[in-house]
């Protein structure tokens, strides 16, 4: 795995919104990797890789990350094209520093660890789409316009949007993204990569593939902790599990269409993410960090549906909080 590159893509600030650099960052990197590109109106991006290599009857896999952060106060660094400093402590773990400060900030590993992955995909693969998403931190708003025409002959969607290195969503936000065939199909593939943890999850942009089109999808941890907060880290080793999980992946499912049969989401409690370890660590202070942020949003005129969404992936809690 290049770390270097990694540090990259981490450096590189965005959120919901103004996702300009990000999007930029990756139209050069396919450019320069001779991969075709596009970008569709709402500014989600595409790449395609070895057309000429299709035949008749194969479907493209596809990897799926979104291109946005909750870190709107990094608007500055965006505007005057600054990068984050990324800092590797003595136990591997990434975190970001603002060039300016020099404070702790927001490395956006949720999803910024998704784009390395996939973007290291298109460099080991010959034959490969992929789907980067806007605005999926305040609602999916990306992927609800993804574009019909490019997953026509898409087989299966792999998005990388959790954190960790052994989650799965078998559920997102109520929607069942894989059925049980392809699940047993691909379960033991996940368990040689250490991946075990089937989960009902917060949204993700694979929710809305899943309802738009008949392929399977899953979304896999990546190895971020913390998000949406400033104390957020990205653990290396756990980016370059999921970089394997997903290259063995694809290599298993190869160019095949898995075509999603529908079945009834299954309600039993599954694991959530809180139980991943350390998210019960300093739950107090975690609490006090949520409400401070949904009083922050409040003042800056956000709606209750925008808050949630922003809060995101930590507001299992949020039945309990109180809107005007």
């Amino acid at each position: 795995m290049d770390k270097k590159f990694l540090k990259e893509v981490l450096s590189v600030p965005t959120y919901s919104t103004n996702e300009v650099l990000m999007r930029d960052f990756i139209l050069k990197f396919a450019a320069d990797n001779g991969i075709e590109s596009k970008v569709d109106i709402k500014g989600n991006v595409y790449l395609i890789k070895g057309e000429e290599k299709m035949t008749t009857g194969e479907f493209y896999p596809c990897v799926v990350s979104h291109i946005d952060t909750v870190h709107r106060h990094h608007h500055q660094l965006i505007e005057n094209n600054e990068r984050l400093a990324i800092v590797e402590d003595e136990e591997g773990k990434l975190k970001a520093y603002h060039p300016i400060t020099g404070q702790q900030t927001g490395i956006g590993g949720d999803d910024k660890c998704g784009v390395f992955v996939c973007l290291s995909l298109f460099q080991e693969l010959d034959v490969l789409k992929g789907a980067f998403f806007v605005e999926e931190e305040i609602g999916m708003l990306g992927s609800r316009e993804a574009e019909r025409e490019f997953f026509n002959n898409v087989g299966y969607a792999i998005q990388f949007d959790a954190p960790s290195a052994d989650w799965i969503t078998e559920v997102c936000s109520g929607v069942k993204i894989l059925d049980e065939g392809f699940k047993q199909k691909i379960t033991p593939i996940l368990a040689e990569g250490g991946y075990k943890k089937f989960s009902n999850d917060p949204f993700t942009d694979v929710n809305q593939l899943a309802q738009k089109f008949d392929f399977n999808c899953l979304n896999l941890g990546c190895g971020y902790y913390q998000q949406h907060s400033d104390r957020e880290y990205v653990v290396v080793d756990e980016v370059e599990k999921s970089l394997k999980m997903g290259y063995n992946l694809i290599l298993f499912l190869r160019n095949e269409k898995y075509i999603h049969f529908e079945e009834e989401v299954d309600n039993t409690p599954i694991p959530n993410i809180l139980d991943i370890d350390g998210f019960e660590d300093d739950y107090e202070s975690d609490a006090k960090e949520i409400v401070e942020s949904i009083i922050s949003l409040q003042e800056q005129g956000y709606s209750k549906e925008e808050i949630i969404y922003q809060v995101g992936d930590l507001l299992y809690m949020k039945d309990m909080l109180k809107f005007d």
